[in-house]
């Protein structure tokens, strides 16, 4: 019965020692915070919503117009990635449609809550207003990142087109980041 109390006696001493200490605080914590999720990731899917205005060239046989289109984007890196869009504007009485894909190249810019992305992209498509012709385009724009899924962006661009269709063209649209 001796060995059985002093078992038991040994037991509990053992068993107190877990419980000993100071009390922690999370003030206490000295460790780094964990890292914030980047507003631009490294892959990243995207849905673009724009309104355009393009200015045609004087010798082209489309007029300036309003208009506008879908995106889609895919960053397969952080800094590059691939889009198509469609657009369409007034430039003629049957409207101008024009279909482009492109590569990107973006440069995030991250502080807290500063969350800015300049871009520059360069590539092809066709535009039709019955007649079918190639284009190429280049040009740049800015994307700011209200949240880590929502952006505002605002680009301009240049399209070389067949028939001396060439045109300047300013898009100002919501992106939605996945």
């Amino acid at each position: 019965m001796k060995n059985i109390a002093l078992s038991l006696a040994a037991g509990l001493a053992l068993a107190s020692s877990a419980f000993a200490g100071t009390e922690v605080s999370h003030k206490d914590f000295k460790g780094t915070p964990p890292m914030a999720e980047p507003c631009f990731r490294d892959t990243e899917f995207q849905l673009d919503l724009f309104g355009t205005y393009t200015d045609s060239r004087h010798s082209s046989r489309y007029s300036d117009g309003f208009g506008g289109g879908l995106a889609v984007n895919y960053f397969f890196m952080r800094y590059i990635g691939i889009g198509v869009d469609g657009n369409v504007f007034d430039g003629n009485a049957n409207g101008v449609w024009d279909v482009t894909s492109h590569l990107i190249a973006r440069y995030p810019i991250e502080g807290g809550s500063f969350c800015f992305a300049p871009y520059a992209f360069a590539g092809g498509g066709v535009e039709t207003d019955g007649t079918t012709s190639g284009t190429y385009h280049a040009g740049g724009g800015l994307e700011w990142r209200a949240t880590h899924q929502f952006g505002i962006f605002a680009e301009g661009r240049y399209t070389w087109a067949a028939q001396n269709n060439d045109a300047a063209q300013a898009r100002l649209g919501v992106r939605f980041a996945f």
